[in-house]
């Protein structure tokens, strides 16, 4: 089964003294930044979907394993039909279905309480291109979610979802705890910390 691989002879190290470094050093991300740096592109990463049918728990399971807080969800079509965090299935929202649908929570599936296509409020590519890392924040703050969904157009008008901008990832940019992103009172807060490297 593994004839075609062969074993690589570990080295020893005990010579080495250096770590390598980019020898060009990108400028820290700010509020400022274009806002496209903080979205995660479909056209260059593939999105982490789930089944509508699989159990809350398996979803978030898979969550887990790809690093993400959110699954795009998609119906027995293999189509876009909503979306569920993290939030939705370890808050109330599973139990409160099964409470009220009498099963088990083990029995509740994605589709039950995914946040389905129609109630997702999203940002257009053109946007985002157009925004800061500024604006997503002051918009993500505004609407108290953690991630947002952006949409473009392909050929003959056909919608699509692009990519997402989650909260945590613009946190881990700008190097500001995620807390503090939707705590602060003012953006006069958020650029001190900011320009301080502070909350990570």
């Amino acid at each position: 089964m593994f004839q075609e691989f062969r074993h690589l002879r570990v080295q020893d190290m005990s010579g080495v003294d250096h770590l390598l470094s980019p020898t060009q050093v990108r400028p820290p991300y700010t509020l400022r930044s274009p806002a496209l740096e903080a979205m995660t592109d479909f056209v260059e990463t593939a999105p982490v979907t789930v089944s509508a049918q699989l159990g809350v728990d398996e979803a978030l399971e898979w969550m887990k394993s790809q690093h993400v807080r959110m699954l795009f969800v998609l119906d027995d079509k293999e189509q876009f039909a909503g979306v569920i965090t993290a939030r939705d299935i370890a808050g109330t929202r599973a139990m409160a279905y099964a409470h009220k649908s009498g099963i088990a929570r083990t029995d509740v599936q994605v589709r039950h309480i995914m946040l389905d296509r129609a109630s997702i409020r999203c940002l257009t590519f053109d946007q985002v291109a157009d925004a800061t890392i500024g604006d997503l924040m002051l918009t993500m703050q505004g609407s108290g979610e953690q991630h947002v969904v952006v949409i473009d157009e392909g050929y003959a008008g056909v919608k699509r979802v692009r990519g997402v901008i989650s909260a945590s990832d613009i946190s881990r940019l700008l190097k500001v705890s995620f807390d503090v992103m939707y705590e602060a009172k003012t953006f006069a807060e958020i650029e001190k910390i900011v320009a301080h490297g502070g909350g990570l």
